[in-house]
C-alpha cells in the first residue's frame, strides 16, 4: 500500500471487477507501466485478484478480495474527512454514493445522506 496509486485503484474496483483498460481509463492519469505495477503490488498485497477468463478472447480482470472489500469502511472514513475539509460539496454526494455500493448496490444498512457532513470549511 506504499504506492500512490493504491487507494485510487481500491476506489474504482469498489463497484465490481474490471479489464486493466478499463480502470486505466476510468482512473485518467495513471500510465500504464504504474497500473500494472500497483495492480501485482496490490495482489501480492492479497487486496485484489487477478482473474483470467480463457475465452475467446482471453480476458484478464481485476477484482477487491475480501481483505480489499473490508477498506471500504477505511475509504468511507477518508470520503468523510475530505468532504468536511477538502473537498467542495458538490462532488461529496458522488464520492460517498460510489464507498456506500457494492456491485452498483446500495448496501440495506447505508444511508448516503447520512455521511455527508453538516459543514465544509473550504469553498469550491
Amino acid at each position: 500500500m506504499s504506492r500512490k496509486w493504491s487507494l485510487v485503484i481500491v476506489y474504482h474496483l469498489l463497484d465490481g471487477d474490471k479489464g486493466f483498460a478499463e480502470l486505466e481509463k476510468s482512473i485518467g492519469a495513471i500510465s500504464s507501466k504504474t497500473l500494472s505495477e500497483t495492480l501485482e503490488d496490490l495482489r501480492i498485497l492479497g487486496i485484489v485478484e487477478r482473474i483470467i477468463d480463457p475465452g475467446p478472447p482471453v480476458r484478464v480482470r481485476y477484482r477487491l478480495t475480501e481483505m480489499g472489500e473490508d477498506m471500504r469502511s477505511v475509504l468511507m472514513e477518508l470520503a468523510r474527512w475530505s468532504c468536511k475539509w477538502v473537498v467542495s460539496n458538490s462532488r461529496c454526494g458522488d464520492i460517498l454514493s460510489k464507498i456506500t455500493k457494492i456491485n452498483g448496490q446500495n448496501r440495506p444498512w447505508q444511508n448516503v445522506e447520512e455521511a455527508q457532513p453538516q459543514q465544509t470549511w473550504l469553498a469550491d
